[in-house]
């Protein structure tokens, strides 16, 4: 997700210096946040063991859930 952010934020960049429709908002702001979160659960995920860790390994997978739908899908 945070490569994907990188170049969704890349994209948005080109698209506005070059005066073409970009990915807008939403988008824009919506990728780096969802990264920044599956991130910090990612690393919560990967530090702790037990009930802690798989709720954070879900946690990632709802965001990323919620991200693709939310942020492709309308």
């Amino acid at each position: 997700m945070a490569v994907l952010a990188v170049g969704v934020l890349v994209v948005g960049v080109l698209c506005l210096v070059n005066g073409a429709p970009g990915p807008g908002p939403l988008k824009l702001v919506g990728h780096p946040v969802a990264a920044v979160i599956m991130l910090a659960l990612q690393r919560i995920a990967d530090r702790r063991t037990g009930k802690v860790a798989v709720g954070a390994g879900a946690g990632v997978l709802v965001v990323a859930g919620v991200a693709f739908s939310a942020l492709w899908w309308f």
